[in-house]
């Protein structure tokens, strides 16, 4: 089940003074300040990025990332226990590894949508298309499945003159005319 509110969470550090926004105005900020709500945050992160998750289309090296960051700022929470105990030099490191998962999760956020301008074959006329994260990846996915498919099925030639093999159209049945 998905959370109710955004992983990609804002820690609010008093030194910045602002300096950063929300980049995505439809999500709500997550105020991850102290130990215990950071543990929240860190937990949900990793849960999301399980199959089905808002962040399932992670990659394994970027998992690695998220991972490490994540550990080590759960270490400086258990040391300081709150980002108001920490000082300036502590702060900016618990920044630097915030950026680190926010900039990964933010690419492969299964809800971001995409848009492309782009001219239809046949056509000189630019039409705008969206789509999400999840459905680009998807697609990516079904059209690689059905190339292997078809190069598993033997698909480079016909059973017989003029007739095509009928693993070679989509589903891998029989050609309907």
């Amino acid at each position: 089940m998905k959370t109710a509110f955004t992983l990609a969470f804002v820690l609010s550090l008093a030194v910045f003074h602002g300096a950063f926004a929300k980049e995505n105005y439809h999500e709500k900020a997550l105020n991850a300040d102290t130990k215990e709500s950071f543990a929240v945050v860190s937990e949900n992160i990793r849960n999301e990025m399980q199959k089905g998750g808002r962040y399932e289309f992670v990659q394994p090296k970027e998992r690695g990332q998220i991972d490490q960051s994540l550990t080590d700022m759960t270490a400086l929470f258990e040391q300081y226990g709150s980002i108001s105990a920490m000082n300036q030099d502590t702060k900016v490191k618990l920044f630097n590894d915030q950026e680190v998962v926010n900039s990964i999760l933010t690419k492969r956020d299964r809800d971001r949508v995409i848009c492309k301008n782009e001219a239809p074959i046949g056509s000189h006329i630019a039409v705008t298309t969206c789509h999400t994260y999840a459905q680009e990846v998807e697609a990516h996915e079904g059209t690689q499945n059905q190339l292997d498919e078809w190069k598993r099925g033997g698909c480079t030639g016909s059973p017989s003159p003029g007739t095509p093999h009928p693993q070679c159209f989509m589903g891998g049945g029989a050609a309907s005319h």
